[in-house]
């Protein structure tokens, strides 16, 4: 008997030599594109030419159709791509938040099991600063200021590749010299920005379609970015099979959030919760993924990195990383996705609502406000600037010069034509004698406002900008409260559309500079009415027409769709409550119940959260 079973194994073995060989573990490379709207790609359906590498590798992969950031904001996602937490528990809910060591990254467990780890990214609110290098053996957020188009908070995609393509010689020469190194699989993490804002006009880039119809497409640099990042992606690709990585490579594609582009009263902005910002592409490919695979299922992108970690095998090790589900089984095929419900929270330093995805619906439950951004800037005229102000028509402005006040109020309202899009509010005047004085905007009916006093006492120019989405609610409301003795003159404005907008921002002298400029959060109306909103996701994916009155809607609601919004205002508060534990299991009591200042409890009733 032990004869005849030494034979059999030896027929095996000599049928299927790889059996007695541990498997290889795939190489993982995860591309987030800050700002990719899913349908500006053409393997979701886009007539541009944007994006011709990743739908070829969509052609050989598994694209999902339906996948929810549960926060539109780069810092917040990206936190959850990594961690597969959501937001609530890893506690990263605003920009240049750092994320906590007790939060565990697929880079973290992928070094405890073999893997060397490289990170690349574009964003400075990305970098070890705030510690988004936790798991990597290689990280580089520094910048290349000699490639052009650089600005001072983030690289474009020449840059990252660049750094990048130096990190993987750098494991290729360990790999090749270092016996430990010798079998060790790698990881790469790369963060593009170039679709964000502000959009750049690459002009080597062209379209067949746009030159037939551009009156069709008029964010084209906004898709020209796309086409510009998936060729640097196509050069990374190119890179890795050069260099003999690709063969066991698992790509990974997706996005933080979307972008309005003139949807909704909002253009170049992706703070609120429609679907043009919190529905983003996911993309597997390689590695036994299998071909042209198309999932409708709603998934979200706390599934990510369960997803990928499940392709090596492995999983987080420490509690409460169960918020994401791995999407394939061993064998790298889609598995069947539970129905589930998904809870997309916004930064509160802008958006003041909470969103309860239960398809076939879409709840938002709105807290009235949403806060914007406006900053103040001594002098620094605009070569660009002084031909688009034109003076302060008359009866829109007044003095109020009485013994007791000593003010100027501007009022203007927007004309009909511009009520949509993002514009620019642009208030400038002259200071002919300076005793003090303090500048300020009160926004829409609510009458909000805050101040910036200038101290110097220097005579001279004085610009401010409002930045927010025009609708008929918003006003720009200028208020300049003068010393006695202080004389203004020569009022004027501008209404700037976005990217006029974004050029006179970015080459405004000493802009950097503290003392120039000041950033507020202001409380504004943040729609054309402020009730709560129901979406049919099934009918309107595009999510533009409201079914609840008040708020949009045309008809009275049902029962059955009253029911609905009592449910989701039910889910809401119950995954509130839910996450808060789950913050304490993660980042531990004492991070969960620390006591709240002021401030906070004001903003998290504010927000409801209290």
């Amino acid at each position: 008997m032990k004869k005849y079973l030494f034979l059999v194994f030896c027929v095996l073995v000599f049928l299927f030599p790889g059996c007695t060989k541990k498997q290889a573990k795939p190489n993982i490379l995860l591309i987030t594109i800050d700002t990719l709207r899913r349908d500006h790609l053409g393997c979701y359906g886009y007539p541009l030419d944007t994006s011709p590498f990743i739908d070829s590798l969509a052609k050989h992969g598994v694209v999902y159709k339906n996948v929810v950031t549960p926060l539109p904001l780069t810092d917040g996602s990206h936190a959850t791509i990594l961690t597969s937490l959501h937001p609530l528990a890893h506690q990263v809910i605003r920009n240049a938040t750092s994320l906590k060591d007790k939060a565990e990254t697929i880079a973290e467990v992928l070094k405890k099991n073999g893997y060397y780890t490289i990170g690349t990214i574009a964003a400075f609110h990305l970098s070890h600063k705030y510690n988004f290098n936790q798991g990597f053996d290689s990280f580089s957020d520094t910048w290349d200021k000699n490639i052009k188009y650089n600005e001072h908070w983030f690289r474009v995609a020449e840059s990252v590749n660049k750094s990048l393509f130096e990190q993987i010689d750098e494991y290729l020469e360990k790999h090749k010299k270092d016996e430990k190194e010798k079998d060790k699989p790698l990881f790469i993490w790369v963060h593009y920005y170039d679709p964000h804002t502000p959009y750049v006009n690459r002009k080597e880039i062209t379209f067949e379609s746009y030159e037939k119809d551009k009156k069709r497409y008029p964010f084209i640099n906004y898709d020209k970015e796309i086409r510009y990042t998936d060729e640097q992606f196509k050069k990374l690709y190119g890179y890795l099979e050069e260099k003999g990585l690709s063969e066991t490579l698992l790509t990974c594609i997706t996005a933080d959030h979307g972008e309005q582009l003139g949807d909704h009263g909002g253009s170049a902005v992706h703070h609120d919760f429609y679907s043009e910002t919190t529905f983003v592409p996911l993309i597997f490919h390689g590695y036994n993924i299998p071909n042209r695979k198309i999932i409708e299922e709603f998934v979200s992108t706390m599934d990510i990195a369960v997803t990928l970690l499940g392709r090596a095998n492995l999983n987080f090790e420490k509690p409460g990383h169960m918020h994401g589900i791995n999407l394939l089984d061993p064998k790298g095929y889609p598995k069947p996705v539970p129905t589930r419900e998904f809870l997309v929270i916004g930064d509160p330093a802008f958006v003041r609502s909470i969103q309860w995805l239960s398809v076939p619906y879409s709840y938002i439950l709105n807290f009235d406000y949403m806060y914007k951004q406006w900053f103040v800037v001594r002098g620094a005229e605009n070569s660009g600037l002084a031909d688009r102000l034109i003076p302060v028509p008359q009866g829109a402005w007044r003095e109020e010069y009485l013994e007791k006040s000593d003010k100027v109020v501007v009022d203007i309202a927007y004309p009909e034509a511009l009520r949509s899009g993002l514009y620019f509010g642009v208030l400038r005047f002259d200071v002919e004698k300076d005793n003090g004085f303090s500048v300020g905007y009160r926004i829409g009916p609510a009458n909000s406002k805050a101040t910036y006093s200038f101290t110097d006492k220097k005579p001279g120019m004085v610009t401010i900008t409002a930045i927010f989405p025009a609708t008929p609610l918003d006003r720009l409301s200028g208020v300049i409260q003068r010393k006695k003795e202080t004389r203004i003159a020569n009022l004027k404005y501008a209404l700037l559309p976005g990217e006029d907008a974004l050029k006179y921002i970015m080459n405004i002298p000493g802009r950097i500079e503290a003392e120039n400029r000041i950033f507020t959060n202001l409380k504004t109306q943040r729609k054309f009415k402020t009730g709560d909103e129901l979406y049919n996701l099934e009918s309107d994916l595009a999510m533009i027409k409201n079914i609840l009155p008040g708020s949009g809607g045309d008809s009275p609601v049902s029962p059955a769709l009253k029911e609905r919004v009592v449910k989701s205002k039910k889910g809401i508060f119950e995954s509130l409550r839910f996450y808060r534990e789950e913050t304490k299991k993660i980042l531990g009591a004492s991070s969960a119940d620390k006591p709240l200042t002021d401030e906070e409890k004001k903003m998290l009733k504010s927000l409801g959260y209290l």
